[in-house]
């Protein structure tokens, strides 16, 4: 008999869950923010106690909604960058994508290994907090301490899993960016010269598993803990971002999605596995795909640095529901918008680094005058944000065919006027605006499991 499915998403600012019926009715759905940690010039992590904190608070919130759920499945920030001891528990904070502290161990990886070689291999250059290879670098040399007692090294959904089954996982559309999988091959396995030219120990990486599949039961305790039936089964679970995208039927070659969240996401699927030193490539949680993977690390996180340096005379509802919209819509109504637009700052948009660089890059508006009202600097931010995104898809259409829809989803997008200036500035494409959740993409995994579809 097919069970209820309970869908966790650890996400980089908010934890959310829901319970999904088999063929994925939402029974229910509640959620936690929390705080991350910015500091020290680009360092960007999060304790993984608060995960499990505000995991107790959801489950506890929809208790009545548990006796039936019989599969557990996971979306996760990636990577979330974790030592684990031998019995899971965490070692240090998880390192996000965000991260800016090891710059030197990609340079000095990059150099090691080869370039050509990672991109052949593993379809990735290794990147300060994108790539995993570099945090564990970086832990080796500045935290020897914690390198000597770490059992594990694991992503978000590693440490998850560990803590409800008791056993080691990790997956190939979180681990595929490392820099450590043989993602061009997509075969479960580890790039095994990488590790030796890493002196990294396989033993301190988790076995891989597909998605969908399982891991192990859950604990009596943590059963007994969050509310939860004794017979049920943990899947290993995947990337959040891929998840959403899955849920909005993101599986044919050439399908676009587009992510407006704290950070901005182009997604490409792809049905062989391309490379290329200016993107990440993901396996996709479905066989026989690959995803291009395009982050701007500050897309929502870049207007909310907006609203407390520009803005602060608004509330966060008059910021994003009547400034943005009004500003974005006499703009594009204005019959001279081209003059208008001749007038707007240049804007280069790295407030958080580049994910894609060796170097901590900064952001930088250009153009400035007397004359630079607060509404051009925020329609220059749009527009460079935009063209940000328009250079990568123009990188992937010269390597394979793309389509011409651009299914949206995320916070940013339901701002008014928002997808229009998508358009204005990204390019011949069109915006559709997409209910998307990486809950339902979780929730779909625990349907693939009971359904076997992949088997």
């Amino acid at each position: 008999m097919k069970r209820d499915i309970l869908a966790i998403d650890v996400g980089t600012t908010a934890f959310k869950i829901g319970v999904f019926s088999p063929d994925l009715e939402k029974r229910c759905e509640t959620s936690r923010d929390y705080a991350i940690n910015l500091y020290d010039r680009g360092k960007a992590d999060i304790e993984p106690e608060k995960w499990w904190f505000a995991l107790k608070e959801c489950c506890a919130e929809i208790k009545r909604h548990l006796s039936q759920v019989g599969i557990i499945s996971f979306s996760v920030t990636t990577p979330g960058l974790l030592p684990m001891g031998e019995d899971g528990t965490a070692l240090g904070p998880a390192i996000l994508m965000l991260d800016g502290r090891s710059h030197k161990q990609a340079r000095e990886i990059r150099q090691l290994v080869g370039e050509e070689k990672f991109l052949k291999e593993t379809c990735n250059l290794p990147v300060s907090g994108g790539s995993s290879l570099c945090s564990i670098l970086w832990i080796r040399e500045n935290q020897p301490d914690i390198w000597k007692r770490a059992a594990k090294f694991g992503h978000s959904n590693t440490y998850m899993v560990k803590r409800f089954t008791g056993q080691w996982a990790i997956d190939p559309s979180t681990t595929s960016i490392t820099g450590l999988y043989n993602t061009t091959r997509h075969n479960l396995t580890w790039n095994r010269d990488v590790l030796s030219k890493a002196e990294i120990p396989e033993e301190k990486l988790p076995p891989l598993k597909q998605s969908y599949h399982q891991v192990g039961n859950i604990l009596p305790g943590i059963a007994s803990e969050l509310g939860l039936p004794e017979d049920c089964v943990v899947l290993c679970g995947g990337n959040d971002a891929v998840l959403a995208a899955l849920s909005g039927g993101f599986t044919a070659p050439g399908d676009i999605n587009f992510i407006c969240g704290t950070c901005e996401i182009t997604n490409v699927c792809v049905d062989r596995p391309v490379s290329s030193g200016n993107f990440n490539v993901r396996c996709h949680v479905i066989p026989g795909r690959w995803v291009t993977f395009f982050v701007l690390n500050t897309g929502g996180l870049a207007l909310e640095w907006f609203h407390s340096v520009f803005c602060r005379d608004m509330n966060a509802d008059q910021f994003y529901n009547d400034y943005i919209p009004t500003v974005l819509e006499n703009f594009l109504n204005n019959r001279d918008a081209e003059g208008l637009e001749a007038d707007l700052p240049g804007y280069v948009p790295y407030l958080q680094g580049c994910r894609y660089s060796l170097e901590q890059m900064t952001a930088s508006f250009s153009g400035l005058t007397l004359e630079t009202t607060r509404e051009k600097i925020l329609l220059g931010l749009v527009r460079g944000n935009a063209i940000y995104h328009r250079d990568h898809l123009k990188e992937v259409a010269g390597l394979v065919k793309v389509g011409k829809i651009v299914m949206t989803t995320g916070g940013g997008a339901k701002i008014r006027g928002f997808l229009e200036a998508k358009k204005r500035w990204t390019g011949a494409f069109e915006f559709r605006y997409q209910d998307q959740s990486s809950l339902l993409g979780a929730a779909m995994l625990g349907q693939f499991y009971q359904e076997k579809k992949y088997e």
